[in-house]
């Protein structure tokens, strides 16, 4: 199998001159020695003859004798240094670069190489053993160049980019190469999944939706058959207005499942990839594994979920009541005619005439002692419960600066100072420092209404057990609460403390008509 060329970038092709050629020139930045071409002219021997074959012969005149322990000289066929003569025929980049730091003498790798003067290199032994067994002048065994003296010089350089092939061939390196594609393989897997488990929750938004607008447009239908003809033009209107958000809602969902059909086709293609990789690893240059991009070419990028329960809510609600702000002459709804229950009001808060007016005083006004009264909160509940059907009020809120409203279970304890919130039997809404409107669910939900209401509306459906809040001004939903439990209802109110002069305008209750 090729060997790896351990220095990016470095030029691959065959020098002329043989393992001291062009390439070693380039590295001490000396002129070419013309004597340097000789070597071509040699009959068997220098690197010519052995780019020919496929491996490297010995010049005539270096005898057996002086190879080193263990160094064979190879046969025809042979592998050379682990790569046989089929993988050199590649003629691969790392190859090349093996074939020229390959001593003449001994055709393997060079060790501890020195350079002569006529720029030809040697592995130090060899050349040490060359000239020991031959003639008294020291010559080059490639060029025949003679030297006064037998010197050399130590070429640090060389060393080490011989080091670093001999580091790229080994074992360990091969095994540290394929560990980072099966690891990259692993990560592509993972992203891969991540994709799929997308898909199935997108594609379960996209079942999940199909339900709740089929659901949707029953109950739309059955509330439609009680208006008879005079609604039909209306009813198709807003059919037509829900299954467009339906095709909206379900373009996007399709999109985003395209998405990641598209991102997991990359990723197929990755892995794909990588597994040809792995499987023709002893056919595949190991430069080009290591410039391989091994990094997943797509990612998950998470979308915003589905708000399928804000889908359901935002055409919930008192829908013959909308229809009905639509169509005043129309229809007749029956909206709750509530009032104020004194009885169980906070000593400080006082009402209207009619009891559809409160506010809150300094000042505790006397009344009589009732186990109905809220003694902590400036609270007041309607003189209405409920505990079975639907039903829908109105309460202005003007501009206070501060409120709470909603539902309240009749068995919530009045005479302590509670948490307003569902576990306490409390579902409502809260204003605080003018602008900042809250659910009072588990957890606190802000809410971010377009503009700040001024009526309030309220829908109790105690067969569904929901609780919803819209603002009375155009009917854009607010907020819903799910599985409201208590054995009777009452509509909640609470002013809270006027702060001086911030927060005196009355809350009251609206009476509809037509």
């Amino acid at each position: 199998m090729p060997e790896p060329n351990p220095i990016p970038g470095l030029s691959s092709r065959p020098m002329n001159g043989g393992a001291g050629g062009a390439f070693a020139r380039r590295l001490v930045g000396a002129d070419v020695d013309p004597r340097g071409a000789e070597d071509s002219k040699l009959g068997g021997g220098g690197l010519r003859v052995g780019r020919l074959c496929g491996v490297r012969r010995c010049p005539p005149g270096a005898p057996s004798s002086l190879r080193p322990a263990g160094r064979s000289r190879r046969k025809r066929g042979a592998p050379v240094g682990g790569i046989g003569l089929a993988a050199m025929a590649t003629g691969g980049p790392e190859h090349s670069l093996r074939e020229e730091l390959t001593c003449a003498i001994c055709c393997e790798l060079f060790s501890q190489p020195v350079m002569l003067d006529c720029m030809h290199h040697y592995c130090k032994a060899c050349i040490q053993r060359y000239w020991a067994s031959g003639p008294r002048v020291a010559s080059c065994p490639q060029c025949r160049r003679q030297f006064p003296r037998p010197t050399f010089r130590t070429h640090h350089l060389l060393a080490g980019l011989v080091e670093k092939v001999r580091l790229c061939g080994s074992q360990e390196h091969r095994h540290q190469v394929q560990k980072r594609l099966e690891e990259a393989l692993q990560a592509h897997q993972k992203e891969m999944e991540k994709f799929l488990q997308q898909k199935r929750a997108v594609q379960g938004d996209i079942c999940s939706l199909t339900k709740a607008s089929g659901e949707l447009n029953f109950k739309i239908r059955a509330e439609f058959t009680r208006l008879h003809q005079i609604l039909e033009e209306e009813e198709r209107a807003v059919l037509a207005e829900l299954g467009k958000e339906e095709e909206q809602a379900l373009a996007r969902l399709h999109g985003d499942v395209h998405q990641l059909e598209e991102g997991m086709a990359a990723l197929r293609r990755d892995m794909e990839r990588l597994e040809q990789t792995l499987s023709n690893m002893e056919e595949v240059s190991l430069l080009e594994v290591e410039s391989l991009d091994i990094r997943p070419s797509v990612s998950v990028k998470p979308s915003p979920a589905f708000d399928l329960q804000h889908y359901r809510d935002s055409r919930g609600g008192p829908l013959q009541y909308i229809f009905w702000r639509q169509m005043l002459q129309s229809i007749c709804p029956v909206p709750a005619s509530l009032t104020f229950d004194p009885e169980s009001a906070h000593p400080n808060l006082v009402f209207s005439r009619d009891l559809t007016a409160v506010t809150e005083r300094e000042r505790a006004q006397p009344v009589p002692r009732s186990p109905r009264r809220f003694q902590q909160c400036v609270n007041v509940m309607a003189s209405r419960t409920f505990d079975c059907g639907q039903h829908y009020w109105e309460v202005w809120v003007g501009s206070k600066t501060k409120w709470d409203l909603g539902v309240a279970a009749e068995a919530v304890n009045r005479a302590a100072k509670v948490k307003l919130c569902p576990e306490n039997g409390y579902w409502t809404l809260r204003l605080r420092n003018k602008t900042e409107y809250w659910a009072t669910a588990t957890p606190w939900v802000r809410l971010f209404p377009q503009q700040p209401p001024r009526k309030v509306g309220v829908f109790l459906d105690c067969q569904e057990g929901t609780v919803a809040f819209f603002d009375a001004k155009d009917m854009s939903h607010l907020f819903t609460f799910h599985e409201v439990s208590a054995e009777r209802y009452c509509p909640f109110f609470s002013t809270c403390f006027s702060d001086g002069r911030d927060n005196v305008e009355p809350m009251r209750i609206c009476h509809l008509a037509l």
